[in-house]
This record gives C-alpha cells, sequence and structure tokens, in this order.
C-alpha cells in the first residue's frame, strides 16, 4: 500500500514526466500489438525438434492472426491501454495546480482521444470501400495499418493511404501499411 501511495505520489508531482511515460507505454504497446515481423518469423526456428520430428506443445500453439477476433482484440487491448492513459491525463488535469499543467494534460488527452476517433474512422472507411478488415494505430509519428490479410496488392494499399492522408492530413511517408501474416 504504501508503493502504492508513493507512486502516486510520484504522478501528483511529476506530471509532466508520468504522462511522457504514459505515452511511452502507448507507443510500446502499439509495437507489441501490431508486432515485430522478424520475431515472428524467427519463431518458427525456435521450435524443438525430438527424434527427428518436430515436437509441438500447448504452448507453441498459436491462434490464427488472420481473423476477425484478433483485430477485435487488439483494439480491445489499444482502448483498454489508452483509456488508462486518459484517466491518468484527467487525474493530473485535475489536480494540476497550475493553469499552464492543466492546459498541457489537456491537450494531450483531446489529442489522444482524436487519435482513437480518427483510428475508428479510418478502420470505418476502410471497411466500407469493401477492403479487408483493418488495425489502425495512429502515434504522433505516424500511423501504422494492419490489413486482414495474406497478400497486398498495390492498389488496396493506394485506397488505404488516400483514405488515411484524407482523415488526418499526413504525409505517405508517414504511413505504414503491412499485411496480418
Amino acid at each position: 500500500m504504501k508503493n502504492r501511495n508513493n507512486i502516486f505520489k510520484f504522478i501528483k508531482n511529476n506530471k509532466k514526466a508520468a504522462a511522457a511515460v504514459a505515452m511511452l507505454a502507448v507507443c510500446l504497446c502499439t509495437y507489441c500489438i501490431t508486432g515485430d515481423k522478424l520475431s515472428r518469423e524467427t519463431a518458427a526456428d525456435d521450435i524443438p525438434l525430438h527424434d527427428g520430428d518436430v515436437l509441438v506443445t500447448s504452448d507453441d500453439v498459436v491462434e490464427p492472426e488472420n481473423n476477425d477476433s484478433y483485430f477485435q482484440e487488439l483494439r480491445a487491448t489499444l482502448d483498454m491501454d489508452r483509456n488508462k492513459v486518459i484517466s491518468m491525463l484527467s487525474d493530473a488535469e485535475a489536480s494540476a495546480s497550475g493553469s499552464e499543467e492543466k492546459q498541457k494534460a489537456s491537450e494531450e488527452k483531446m489529442k489522444l482521444l482524436e487519435y482513437m476517433e480518427q483510428e475508428k474512422t479510418i478502420e470505418t472507411l476502410i471497411k466500407n470501400k469493401g477492403l479487408p478488415d483493418s488495425f489502425v494505430v495512429i502515434t504522433d509519428s505516424g500511423v501504422n495499418v494492419t490489413v486482414n490479410t495474406d497478400k497486398l496488392d498495390q492498389p488496396t494499399v493506394t485506397k488505404i493511404c488516400e483514405i488515411i492522408i484524407r482523415q488526418t492530413d499526413r504525409k505517405a511517408d508517414e504511413i505504414v501499411v503491412q499485411d496480418a501474416s
């Protein structure tokens, strides 16, 4: 209980640092959720061999990623993490002693809420165009889109990029579109 109070005291006294740590946590979660293709490709090499055959345990079984529930889980996890950050920013905003601190916390919270709204809008527009379901993550540095398909073609990527540019005013070099495989 004492450690918990120390954490809240630290957050209260260091609102900017806490907000920065929270944003870093969101970015890290985003990276983990969208995945590191290299680690997924080398994971198959890590399966132990037994008498020349592949030994498969329940720990090695992974649900297929290329389905609707996978994207729903990704969205739910990201929304949950972001809601925690928004809650922290709201607390920081409410307990801020100076107007500048309140303003900064409010701006960060509004920016995060805007990103969340834009992501849902983009995902809906992509689906309405008849394109595969997508998982969109917007950060300060860019937009990452994971498309629920094994192989992307150029027309699909172009349509997705056009939607993102129109909705976010981001440049093409700030957009990453990848397939789910």
